[in-house]
């Protein structure tokens, strides 16, 4: 990588701008509505709404691509984040680094289902989220030759969302698509598209044929596996400080397409893909400015 400006502060970088080192927005630039995607090209779709007045866009040296504007006279961002716990962790820091007050935050994700209810081309509206990550300690000894300690996957106790994000993205989805296509689960976050998520793969040691049933044994309601939710979820607990009273200045929720079908081994077809993001992408924005935000007028 050619770093083209300088950076300041190797705590919290930032150019002479005031632009964040990853994300690369400033204030002013990023919305206290945000909606982050993984794919930029969701991003784009959502920006394109015809309720969605642009002002401004960005893509970052990072990879991360931000459009500001306004949806439905209110002011929003839609963030695409790219994969995985780093993406999601820079995503959240740096926006509200540059965002004054309160702030929301959906995720318009994707998933894998991993009940018969959650099916293919089916919306998930995350309830509570937990963690799945692959313990490498156990996966040391083993290649060693020693005995393993533990298990090999460690998966955390639940977090919760916002209750009032998740009632208005309910709503806003069923209002939009056939409400018996739209539910309520919890979703589980794992560190991994493979190994994690109970994918198998004979290149490597991975101990994981039995991932999926202990994920549901240990958490029945659990029905859907993704890479980001539970960082942002976490995030927006921990947002909470002794320098704001321990009141969360992050609200989260997060919803996701169905694209994997695990237990009926089915994929989403570019169709359905097409037509769920401007559908319940509709339906996110219409959730996220139809929730209420602290100190708005």
């Amino acid at each position: 990588m050619v770093l083209k400006k300088q950076y300041f502060d190797a705590n919290f970088p930032k150019d002479s701008d005031n632009a964040t080192y990853h994300v690369g927005t400033k204030r002013g630039e990023v919305a206290a509505r945000i909606v982050c995607v993984g794919d930029p090209t969701r991003a784009k779709v959502l920006a394109s709404s015809p309720d969605f007045k642009l002002v401004f866009q960005k893509t970052s040296k990072r990879g991360f691509t931000t459009y500001t504007g306004y949806y439905k006279g209110t002011p929003i961002s839609v963030v695409a984040t790219g994969m995985g716990f780093p993406m999601a962790d820079f995503f959240v820091r740096e926006c509200r680094a540059v965002v004054d007050g309160p702030m929301l935050i959906v995720r318009f994700g994707s998933c894998g289902g991993i009940s018969d209810r959650a099916r293919v081309g089916y919306m998930a509206v995350a309830t509570k989220c937990i963690n799945v990550i692959r313990n490498v300690d156990y996966f040391s000894a083993l290649v060693k030759g020693r005995a393993p300690e533990g298990r090999p996957y460690l998966i955390s106790q639940p977090v919760d969302v916002d209750v009032e994000l998740l009632q208005c993205l309910t709503t806003e989805l069923r209002r939009e698509i056939h409400p018996a296509r739209v539910i309520a689960c919890m979703n589980a976050t794992a560190c991994s598209f493979y190994s994690s998520q109970g994918r198998t793969d004979e290149a490597f040691t991975d101990e994981n044929a039995s991932l999926i049933d202990d994920i549901r044994n240990a958490h029945e309601e659990c029905e859907t596996l993704e890479m980001e939710t539970f960082q942002l979820v976490h995030l927006a607990h921990a947002s909470a400080t002794r320098h704001n009273g321990w009141s969360p200045s992050i609200r989260a929720a997060a919803c996701t397409m169905v694209f994997a079908g695990r237990t009926q081994n089915e994929f989403i077809s570019p169709a359905d893909v097409e037509h769920l993001e401007r559908v319940a992408g509709t339906a996110v924005l219409d959730a996220i400015v139809a929730c209420s935000l602290d100190g708005e007028v």
